[in-house]
């Protein structure tokens, strides 16, 4: 092999080389330029949280379940957190006490009840974070919703 035949070997191999640097760098900024739209078009989610808790797990009919939550979301100015209930595994949930309506600003809103069980069967129970139109209440739509806690009654 002669010094001009490498010259030309190695040359065209750094032009590969620029050429494949330059197809990465091209897809890299197509990724992040795909990237920036779909952040653009997609609307921006409120940040909340949500706690519930139904204790105990299994009770005596006649005994008391002690139902707690609360939660927050920046999504809301004014709340009010609720605890319901429903029979069984399906059908509707029917509210059986909500707190007080507060501004969710560096606070949550939360509630504290007790429930007697009345038959045994098995009771689901949630809770709903509700924005609410102003401090006194008015047009409640639920914000975040629990997962069901189920209580067995014997």
């Amino acid at each position: 092999m002669t010094a001009t035949t490498a010259t030309t070997v190695m040359a065209a191999d750094a032009g590969a080389a620029g050429r494949r640097r330059r197809g990465a760098r091209v897809a890299a900024v197509g990724a992040i330029g795909l990237a920036a739209a779909l952040l653009a078009a997609t609307p921006a989610f409120a940040k909340g949280s949500a706690t519930f808790s139904a204790s105990p797990g299994t009770v005596k009919h006649g005994a008391t379940v002690h139902l707690k939550g609360a939660g927050d979301s920046d999504g809301i100015q004014y709340g009010m957190f609720c605890a319901q209930q429903r029979t069984g595994t399906s059908g509707a949930w029917h509210t059986v006490k909500c707190g007080r309506i507060l501004e969710i600003t560096g606070s949550e809103a939360t509630v504290d009840t007790k429930v007697k069980t009345s038959r045994p069967g098995t009771l689901q129970f949630r809770g709903v974070l509700y924005g609410v139109d102003g401090p006194h209440g008015g047009h409640p739509h639920a914000d975040i919703t629990t997962a069901p806690r189920t209580v067995h009654v014997r």
